[in-house]
Formats: structure tokens, C-alpha cells, sequence
């Protein structure tokens, strides 16, 4: 009896020791457009699930692409809360296959240039990205 109770004691103060249990990492990052020196937007960012769950109608972002015969292009497309929006295309292939790999729940930061060509697409689709909400 006595080293049962011995037992539950050794067990409570393990127990206590313990941090408390806790869910994994989450990151939430609204739409964001960033400019040049100039003032001109030339960068956009941010999680498509973050957008949606956004307390107003104005973010978005996200990417599209599709393919006639042999020539394929993407879009992407960003609306930040002020309601600043860009886009912009391009035909290539490496960033045309980066952008067929968003998700419902991925993290998109694309760059463009003054022309609205896409100059470089990041996608992150990780269990940190914060879920998409109604």
C-alpha cells in the first residue's frame, strides 16, 4: 500500500513537471502588397486561408493556370485589405509548375515586374498554414 502510494505521488509530480500539452504551430498572414522605392507595387504575399477568414471582403489571393496545346501560363492575383490589387502572368514553365502546386490552404508570395509579367512564385504548403475558415 505504502509504495502505491509512493507510486501516485512520483506520478503526480511527473505530471506537474510536464509543460502543458499544446497544438502545433500556426501562422496566419494576411494579404500584403509591397511597392519599390518608387512606390510602385512589384511584390504580394500572404495565405489564401487568411484571406478568406479576413474580417472584410477586399483579400484575396491566389493562382491560376491553365494550357492550350502545347503553351501553358499562370496568373496570380492579390487584394490586400485596402483594397490595393494586383496580378500578373507568365508563360514560364518553372513558375507556371510552382503555381499548379497551391492548395486551398497554401502561402503565396509572388513578384512582378512594371509590365505585370510574374518574375518569381513561392508557394508553402505546411502544417503551420493556418486552415481555411467558412
Amino acid at each position: 500500500m505504502k509504495s502505491l502510494a509512493i507510486a501516485v505521488v512520483v506520478a503526480a509530480a511527473m505530471i506537474a513537471a510536464t509543460d502543458p500539452a499544446q497544438a502545433g504551430e500556426k501562422i496566419d498572414v494576411p494579404v500584403s502588397v509591397s511597392t519599390n522605392p518608387q512606390g510602385q507595387p512589384v511584390r504580394a504575399f500572404g495565405m489564401l486561408a487568411s484571406a478568406r477568414a479576413s474580417a472584410g471582403v477586399n483579400q484575396t489571393i491566389g493562382c491560376a493556370s491553365s494550357a492550350t496545346g502545347t503553351t501553358v501560363v499562370a496568373a496570380c492575383e492579390a487584394r490586400n485589405a485596402a483594397g490595393t490589387y494586383v496580378q500578373c502572368t507568365t508563360y514560364n514553365a518553372a513558375i507556371v509548375a510552382v503555381a499548379q502546386s497551391v492548395g486551398a490552404d497554401s502561402y503565396v508570395d509572388f513578384s512582378f515586374d512594371g509590365t505585370g509579367n510574374c518574375t518569381s512564385l513561392y508557394v508553402s504548403n505546411g502544417s503551420s498554414n493556418a486552415v481555411k475558415q467558412p
